[in-house]
């Protein structure tokens, strides 16, 4: 649970587990039909391919824009990856921004058309980007009840908070316990290892000190998200492989003793090959398929190439 958020009861939590276990609530025939809450995130939630279509009665992705040399690139309209490939080589300008409030408002009002009779959005953290603000202005315009969540984390720790709110929503839970649902999901530990952190520090993301020791000293800084959603560096290693080793044993450690109730994800860009075998260190610690994607375009632009990130959360009782 983050600094500044109050631990969910736990008799209304518990209650909550209960409901989703039981799965979808039945309607009978003339029945009329219950309240929808929509969910809607942004392309950082880094949600496992086909996720989102799959999904889709539930789930709204809006992209987050990707700028290289003035030209702006938008994830799942344009190849961002590849144009993004090609200007980090060439040492092209390159920026991001949130989505548009506008952006926003029209995903809400899609999911009023739809039939949502409510929604909840779940952001990356405040601390890396602009779009809870953005989001927090379209809850004000739109016209049906709008809940904006902070998730103070990116990638899958972003993802895992959607995904748990997508099951819910999709369960017929209220807007109030679909945001109980993915505010309890927000407590995922994230570390990730680059080769350089030159990005990162152009970016404005870490600064210029520890991007100093990470390339002339070769020191590669194992980075996190800390508990206000900004990137801060965790330890450090002499090399790449320590760093993922190190990484390992850190994610073990916060995997527990109860597979059952632990989720695991990784990340990676251009080292697709480290990131499995990570993931094949960390299987073992958690009942469920252990998922790896691709950095989104929005966190590449950041990290660089060669990046790969582990992401633990585990289920509190």
């Amino acid at each position: 649970m983050r600094e500044g958020e109050s631990a969910p009861g736990g008799g209304l939590w518990n209650e909550l587990r209960t409901r989703l276990s039981r799965g979808p609530r039945l309607r009978l025939p003339g029945q009329r039909p219950e309240q929808r809450v929509h969910v809607i995130t942004d392309t950082a939630s880094a949600l496992p391919e086909g996720y989102a279509s799959e999904h889709a009665g539930a789930l709204s992705v809006v992209p987050m824009p990707v700028t290289v040399d003035a030209q702006v690139f938008i994830e799942g309209v344009d190849d961002v990856m590849s144009e993004l490939s090609l200007g980090l080589a060439m040492g092209s300008k390159i920026t991001t921004s949130r989505p548009a409030p506008g952006q926003l408002l029209r995903a809400v009002e899609r999911a009023a058309e739809a039939g949502a009779s409510s929604v909840l959005i779940v952001c990356i953290s405040s601390a890396l980007s602009g779009t809870v603000e953005a989001a927090r202005w379209a809850a004000e315009q739109a016209e049906l009840p709008v809940r904006v969540l902070d998730t103070r984390s990116v990638g899958l720790g972003e993802g895992f908070a959607v995904m748990a709110a997508v099951e819910a929503a999709e369960a017929g839970l209220e807007l109030d316990e679909v945001h109980l649902a993915a505010a309890s999901a927000c407590d995922a530990s994230v570390w990730f290892v680059v080769p350089s952190l030159e990005q990162l520090r152009r970016g404005g993301r870490i600064g210029a000190v520890a991007s100093v020791l990470g390339t002339l000293l070769n020191v590669k800084p194992i980075l996190t998200v800390n508990r206000d959603g900004a990137i801060v560096a965790a330890d450090k290693a002499r090399s790449l492989q320590r760093a993922l080793a190190h990484v390992i044993e850190l994610g073990i450690d916060a995997a527990g003793e109860d597979p059952a109730a632990v989720h695991v994800g990784l990340h990676h860009f251009g080292a697709e090959e480290e990131a499995e075998a990570v993931a094949e260190a960390l299987a073992p610690y958690t009942e469920r398929p252990v998922i790896v994607t691709p950095v989104p375009a929005v966190l590449a632009a950041h990290t660089g190439a060669g990046v790969v990130a582990l992401i633990v959360r585990r289920e509190r009782a």
